[in-house]
């Protein structure tokens, strides 16, 4: 029987768990960058087709007066 030397596994654990740590690093960046570009696409459609609708003011706002006036009053 071999006895398999501990510092061989210790290095092949080190090295699968940086490969995985990049690995999974890099497809975290390419996650966020493929949702910016998505983002991106997304708002130029909303521009280019004029989805923005017309929304209609409220009676509340439209019954108020055109011209505001206030006062102060001072106390002592």
């Amino acid at each position: 029987m071999d006895a398999q030397d501990p510092s061989k596994f210790s290095r092949r654990f080190f090295l699968t768990g940086m490969i995985s740590i990049f690995l999974g690093f890099g497809l975290f960046l390419y996650a966020c960058d493929n949702m910016k570009t998505t983002k991106e696409r997304e708002i130029i459609a909303m521009t280019k087709t004029n989805s923005m609708q017309s929304i209609e003011i409220p009676p509340i706002d439209t019954s108020a007066p055109s011209k505001t006036e206030t006062a102060t009053f001072a106390l002592g």
